[in-house]
């Protein structure tokens, strides 16, 4: 009885030592089965980062690239096809420019008319040498050379397109000149040669504006005292549409005439 008891217990405690080892045994597999799959769960994770990280070097190359192709693209200069016309009334000659379909003078009118309203800004003879005189609206309309026209609002209109628009157009067509005075973020390119100044306008009994905006009279009236214009000012881009007195001075650019 004692023996078997004996037995029984040697077996038992065998038995314990067997379930022990086993536990011991399986407990490793599953280490190495967690470590396997977090080292797998790593892997995976390295890759998908690492694919990511290439993907973003691509995307941000091709955004350098872009970014470059953008660079040259604006920086590509515009074909210029300049003229001279000299008015025979008074021997004086302007630079021409053709932008698009249009001939347009580069420079603001500087006629002396025998009749009519016009000034020198502030009343100074050298503004006008540099800025070109400044009209009231009639004598605006017949201030041109023989050949050549006072542009009206579609005339105006399709400079403004053929430029990219109201909003980009004023800093395309400023002249590079020191004569503007100068804005963070603002630059003028005068990509086609058009080469606007800022002469100011009169309103009739005071001028303003000389080196910071530019205005120009359209043949199109509005209403009976007033008419259409453009001006640009140096603190924006935009070619504006303006609706003046008549009665006021602005600089006219002429327009050749169309067969």
């Amino acid at each position: 009885m004692t023996s078997q008891k004996y037995a029984l217990a040697h077996i038992a405690i065998t038995a314990l030592l067997l379930l022990n080892c086993s536990d011991k045994s399986a407990s490793p597999t599953t280490e190495s089965s967690s470590s396997t799959a977090t080292s797998s769960t790593i892997a995976s994770s390295s890759a998908t980062h690492s694919s990511s990280s290439f993907t973003d070097v691509l995307i941000s190359s091709s955004s350098v690239i872009a970014s470059s192709s953008n660079v040259v693209s604006s920086s590509t200069t515009q074909t210029i096809s300049n003229g001279t016309l000299t008015d025979s009334r008074d021997g004086q000659a302007y630079k021409t420019v053709v932008i698009g379909s249009q001939t347009w003078m580069a420079q603001n009118l500087n006629y002396t008319p025998t009749s009519g309203n016009s000034w020198c800004y502030s009343n100074t003879a050298s503004n006008c040498t540099t800025y070109g005189r400044l009209y009231d609206w009639a004598t605006a309309l017949t201030a041109c050379p023989t050949g050549w026209h006072l542009p009206d609002t579609t005339a105006w209109n399709t400079l403004e397109t053929y430029a990219g628009g109201s909003a980009l157009a004023g800093n395309k067509l400023k002249a590079v000149s020191s004569l503007w005075a100068t804005y963070s973020g603002i630059t003028n390119t005068d990509d086609y040669g058009f080469s606007a100044l800022p002469g100011g306008y009169y309103d009739g009994s005071l001028f303003h504006g000389v080196g910071s905006s530019g205005d120009w009279w359209a043949s199109t009236p509005n209403g009976t005292t007033d008419a259409y214009g453009r001006y640009m000012y140096d603190d924006d881009a935009f070619l504006s549409h303006t609706n003046g007195g008549q009665a006021s001075g602005f600089s006219v650019r002429c327009l050749k005439d169309t067969p």
